[in-house]
């Protein structure tokens, strides 16, 4: 992930060495069908995308804990951060919108923000809002409250001076895998507009994935060409390089390690930039197994960043128990 403040970000955006001039990487306003590799040009494929762009926010921390251990789990890496643990530096990193529960008039108790619980009337209506991300980019609770989530940040300099960005605080309780490099946290919200809005882009991300799978599946089944179903997997990331705003990175999986029952990793070569950590890893594969035609299972892939750095080759864990 990414570090500094904001105009920190854009010196880094503008000097970095890990992908010079970011050729690979579309501003999410400007992604059209054409920018699809030949085998996968579909518009359902871009407005699948697009829906996941919808749901993807930029994560920024300014505080890092104390309790980051010194090393990655199972290696001898520095784990992120470490040094200046304890200390406040603003970091960022992408995140994803994974979940909307919305209750009105108490349905489901009054709202548990931390507003609401110093109130004499806490409010009735309320949503929540999951997000996951990268445990190396909120670690832990008290990380999680000095954490801001900006949605909507698909274009310009700095989220604070675009009207259409909306900024998501007040965690209520962090959760973290640091083994997976996973992190869910929930956000209570008052603003009931927006909990529908995310409600119903869920809901269009969904559609729009099937879309393209039951188109894929009708083509299989009236030319019966194997290729259809044995297309090389497309491995895309929607994430805020550097922090800046959205982009869409395309690539392919190069592999995955089976570690055991319950967990994987993927490899891919998409490109990513400090900043991408904890994106959602999006994958479209077809299976020859007719029945079988979606997405992995459970689509909780969170990127964690370089596997091999010399070949460019990223990677994430998934965890299918």
């Amino acid at each position: 992930y990414s570090y500094g403040g904001e105009g920190d970000l854009h010196r880094h955006y503008d000097s970095c060495k890990k992908n010079p001039g970011h050729k690979n990487f579309i501003p999410v306003d400007k992604f059209s069908v054409e920018d699809l590799p030949e085998d996968y040009r579909d518009k359902n494929v871009v407005n699948y995308i697009r829906a996941v762009s919808d749901l993807t926010v930029r994560v920024t921390v300014n505080y890092v804990s104390d309790k980051r251990p010194a090393t990655a789990p199972g290696s001898q890496k520095p784990y992120p951060y470490y040094n200046v643990r304890g200390q406040r530096k603003m970091t960022a990193g992408t995140g994803w919108v994974s979940g909307v529960l919305i209750s009105r008039n108490a349905l489901r108790g009054l709202c548990q923000c931390k507003d609401c619980l110093n109130s004499s009337t806490p409010e009735e209506n309320y949503a929540i809002i999951s997000i996951d991300t990268a445990a190396h980019v909120v670690f832990d609770d008290l990380e999680g409250e000095h954490t801001i989530c900006d949605l909507f940040f698909d274009r310009g300099d700095n989220p604070y001076t675009n009207s259409s960005v909306v900024a998501l605080t007040g965690v209520s309780g962090v959760q973290t895998r640091v083994v997976e490099d996973f992190c869910y946290r929930e956000h209570y919200t008052h603003d009931m507009d927006l909990a529908q809005r995310l409600q119903e882009i869920m809901y269009h991300n969904f559609q729009e994935k099937g879309h393209f799978y039951c188109e894929m599946l009708s083509l299989f089944k009236v030319t019966q060409r194997r290729d259809i179903l044995l297309k090389p997997t497309l491995l895309f990331l929607v994430s805020h390089p550097h922090g800046c705003s959205k982009k869409v990175s395309l690539g392919r999986a190069t592999r995955v390690n089976v570690f055991n029952d319950r967990i994987v990793s993927v490899l891919y070569n998409t490109a990513s930039c400090p900043g991408s950590s904890g994106a959602h890893v999006g994958m479209l594969q077809m299976d020859e197994d007719v029945k079988g035609i979606s997405e992995y299972k459970p689509e909780r892939r969170v990127h964690r960043g370089f596997y091999d750095v010399r070949r460019g080759i990223n990677f994430c864990y998934e965890n299918t128990g």
